[in-house]
């Protein structure tokens, strides 16, 4: 008997190209737009709750599984135009994500670069003064202090490096995965 994962009793499948299927019903074009945001068509915002909605539909659906995003449009309005404009707003919207996730890795990474740097000069001055300082408490204190906190910025730089790191390296496919959908549109009649 075939194993049947939770994503695939959510959600359709094309079965000409294997895409897993969001469906999301609209109203009309513009209930695709952030509300608040009183540009011009051309340059408006993708809504924040549409963004929302396919964040968990992209975490039910694991990421190796491409994506169709289809809209249905309960209008009679067919406009190749304003189709256009959304898929162009999405796009938009996931470049400037990839972006964001981008910085927050190179942030990542310098940080962990700086971290490592602190720590090495830390250690350094420990072993340099552990050799040449009288034994007092205030000198051994003060190594202590040198070793214990060399130490502590290491932790902190492989922990960037290798824990922290792995959440905007999942994101990035995410996004990658949103890039790469097929996004189609169904017309219905309105009544």
């Amino acid at each position: 008997m075939k194993k049947v994962n939770k994503y695939e009793t959510l959600y359709r499948k094309n079965n000409a190209t294997g895409r897993v299927i969001i469906d999301i019903a609209l109203e009309d074009y513009l209930e695709f737009f952030h509300e608040w945001d009183n540009s011009a068509f051309r340059k408006r915002d993708i809504h924040p709750e549409l963004a929302e909605f396919l964040d968990l539909c992209s975490e039910d659906i694991p990421l190796r599984k491409k994506l169709e995003i289809v809209f249905s449009l309960n209008t009679d309005e067919i406009s190749a135009e304003k189709e256009e404009q959304i898929r162009i707003s999405y796009k938009n919207y996931y470049n400037s994500l990839k972006r964001l996730v981008n910085r927050k890795a190179e942030r990542f990474f310098k940080v962990s670069a700086i971290l490592l740097l602190t720590s090495i000069v830390l250690l350094s001055a420990y072993t340099l003064l552990r050799e040449v300082t009288n034994h007092s408490i205030i000198s051994d204190v003060l190594l202590e202090s040198l070793l214990i906190g060399g130490w502590v910025f290491t932790w902190e730089a492989v922990h960037l490096l290798f824990l922290d790191i792995i959440e905007p390296f999942r994101r990035r496919r995410e996004i990658k995965r949103f890039l790469e959908a097929e996004i189609t549109f169904i017309h219905k009649q309105a009544e």
